[in-house]
Parts: C-alpha cells; structure tokens; sequence
C-alpha cells in the first residue's frame, strides 16, 4: 500500500506540473496591445497591414460589397448554409470574417463541436461575385495556426488524431507571431531586454525567411486532424499545450507526419501530389527548362522563393522587399519598386513575377521564383483597389 501511495502521489505530481506548464504556456503571449506601450510607432503601422486584419469581427470588418450582395442579389445569393453542419445560417450569424484584400470567407458558431465553421460561399473582391467553398472542417482545428498568434492545441483523440480543444491569444497575426511572446520580454530589466525577444532582423537571411515561411506554405499534416479527422493545413506546434514561437525551426518538426513540397527531401517540388496538394506547382515546358515550378496556388510563397537564386545565394530574405511594419524614422517597404533598388528600371514585378497562384476564381497571387523567362500573368491584388469596410 505504502508503494502505491507513493506512485499515486508522484503520479499528481506529474499531472500537476503538466497543468502548471500548460497555464504558464498560455500567460507567455501577452497580445499586441501590450506591445503599443513601448512600440507605439511599430503598432500603428503594424495596424495598416492586413496581417492585423487576417480575422476581425463581422461588425468591423466586413466588406461593404459583400453586405450590399448577400442582402440583395436574388440571382446568386451569399452564404446560405454552414459546411460541417449543414445549418442554415444568414448574414446576422457570422462571428468573425476571413480576409478582406482578395476576398473573404465567414464563420459561424458549430455548437456540436463548440469550434467555427466556415459557410458554403466566398465573396471575390475582383469580381464581386460568389463563389462556392466547401471547406467541411472546423476552422479552428485546420487553419487557425495562421491565422492568430499564440495558436495551442489542447487536447487530441489519440486514437483518431482529432483536435478537440484548442486555444489562442489573439486572432489575427499579431506582434508576438513574429517576434516570440513578450511576458519574459517586459518582466526584464531594460538593458538585457533585446535578448528576450525575436527579431528577425538579427539572423541569417534564410532564417529570416523561414520566419514567414512558417505560414506562407502549403503542407498537409497527418499528425493532427481536424476536428472532423481530416488532414490538417497548418503547423500548429508539435507539443500539446505549446505554441509556436519565432526563432522555431519548423523545417524539421515533423519529418513523418507533414508532407511539405519542395521542403522535405523527399517531397520534390515536381511530384503529384494527392488531395489539397494535388497541382501544387505548375509543372509545364517552361518549368521543366528553367527548373522552375511556380506556384499554382496561393500560401506557398515560401516553397517559390526558396527555388530563386536570391534565396540560394542568401542575397535576399522575405523582408527586403517587404515590411510588416515600419516605425522610429524607418520608411515602409513598396514591395512592388523593391526590385529596382538593385535592376534598372526594366526590372517590374510585372515582368518577373506573374499572377500564378490561383487564390480565388481569375484572381490570381504572384510568384516568387523570379524566373528568368517571364510568362503571362493574371488578375491580382494590383487590379483592385483597398478594401472597403461595411463600417
């Protein structure tokens, strides 16, 4: 008995000291408010970006167009139905809404699961039309990795790999998705505060782009399941109760259980590919004399740049070209006039980086292999103006 007594207790001890882990994992994000005291200038243009505005609530961010054609178009009416469940649902209904600069998709309550889900429409801001989405997953158990900072998973099925709690900090990419959380960071004494945090600014040039490769990629990860048990799109951290945390290599998380194309040795940019990954890179002539497979769908700007010669060369990182927010006398990038700082003129982001990657119906996002031989392009973000919010 006395045996037992004593495993039982070093037993609660383990437990326990798990459930303090967890807790104090969650208290490491602090959100990007708490940043604005000391980085005022930072968070302000932070909050022009639309890495700030990935998920917002329905009120705030949705899209004056889509208002006016879910509530009026009787010959192509919005969302009518949520995907997992099949419930009717209409306009008053959406909790929160994806995107706004290419298009937008809305979420719903699952009340079998508790998580989101999607509806069965998309709005495409270059056409204004609807579109069908039959995304049939929770939300929160397939994309949320991406699209807030401080994403956890909770709790698995361990039979099934089925996510059946998760958690966040903040919707939306937020200060903290790029540079670490910031509890360690203003719990520190002033002059060894620069250490406690991230900045990308301060590693190698290819480090500097696996920081935004982490979420700029296409993957299928068989570890995880959705809350339906379907593969899952997103990295979330390997580690129950763990978050992902800038400065991670990723790359080498889950050698068994993720396909990620053009990343993993044995997952050749050119192969085909099943499911969600199927048609990933466009695998044409042109391709296969420049060695070159661009992107033929939207998230891989990751797994396009690292087949450049910039990448391979380390003569450039995500960030040259593009800021994710300026501050303290620092100009914000125009990653459009970035290529003429080291080119002449001729040199157009028109001409070396096509519309390829289809993100929405003839709505397409660009490349990112610089190809020496430039083929046709399509519709892109350029072709449209800003967002306009219903507010």
């Amino acid at each position: 008995m006395k045996t037992l007594s004593i495993f039982v207790s070093i037993l609660w001890v383990i437990v326990l000291g798990s459930m303090v882990s967890a807790a104090d994992s969650k208290k490491e994000f602090l959100g990007s408010e708490k940043c604005k005291a000391c980085h005022s200038e930072e968070y302000k243009s932070w909050q022009e970006t639309f890495h700030s505005k990935i998920i917002q609530a329905r009120q705030s961010g949705i899209l004056k167009d889509a208002v006016t054609k879910w509530l009026t178009d009787g010959k192509n009416p919005g969302p009518t139905a949520a995907n997992v469940t099949g419930t009717p649902a209409k306009l008053d209904d959406v909790q929160y809404v994806i995107g706004s600069r290419w298009k937008q998709r809305y979420l719903v309550k699952n009340n079998q699961t508790g998580g989101l889900q999607l509806l069965n429409k998309q709005f495409n801001r270059l056409t204004g039309e609807w579109e069908n989405y039959g995304n049939k997953n929770d939300w929160d158990s397939i994309c949320t990795t991406c699209h807030t900072t401080g994403y956890r998973v909770l709790e698995v099925d361990k039979t099934s790999g089925k996510t059946l709690k998760s958690e966040w900090s903040e919707v939306s990419i937020g200060c903290e998705a790029c540079h670490g959380p910031g509890a360690m960071h203003v719990s520190t004494s002033k002059e060894n505060r620069k250490k406690t945090i991230f900045n990308p600014a301060s590693v190698s040039i290819q480090a500097q782009s696996k920081v935004c490769g982490y979420c700029h990629i296409r993957v299928e990860n068989e570890q995880y399941k959705t809350a339906q048990g379907n593969p899952r799109e997103d990295l979330p951290a390997p580690n129950v109760g763990d978050s992902y945390k800038s400065g991670d290599d990723w790359t080498k998380w889950y050698p068994a259980h993720v396909s990620i194309p053009g990343v993993h040795a044995d997952r050749p940019f050119n192969a085909e590919y099943r499911g969600d990954l199927k048609g990933l890179f466009i695998v044409d002539d042109f391709a296969k004399a420049n060695n070159i497979f661009e992107e033929a769908k939207h998230h891989q700007q990751y797994q396009g740049f690292i087949q450049s010669t910039h990448y391979k060369n380390d003569q450039l990182s995500c960030i040259t070209c593009h800021s994710p927010h300026a501050g303290k006398g620092k100009l914000k990038k125009v990653a459009a006039d970035a290529c003429k700082i080291c080119h002449d003129a001729s040199y157009t982001v028109e001409k070396y980086m096509p519309n390829t990657g289809k993100t929405a119906e003839n709505l397409f996002v660009r490349t990112h292999t610089f190809g020496k031989n430039p083929r046709q392009g399509g519709k892109g973000a350029a072709d449209m103006g800003p967002p306009k919010y219903y507010e």
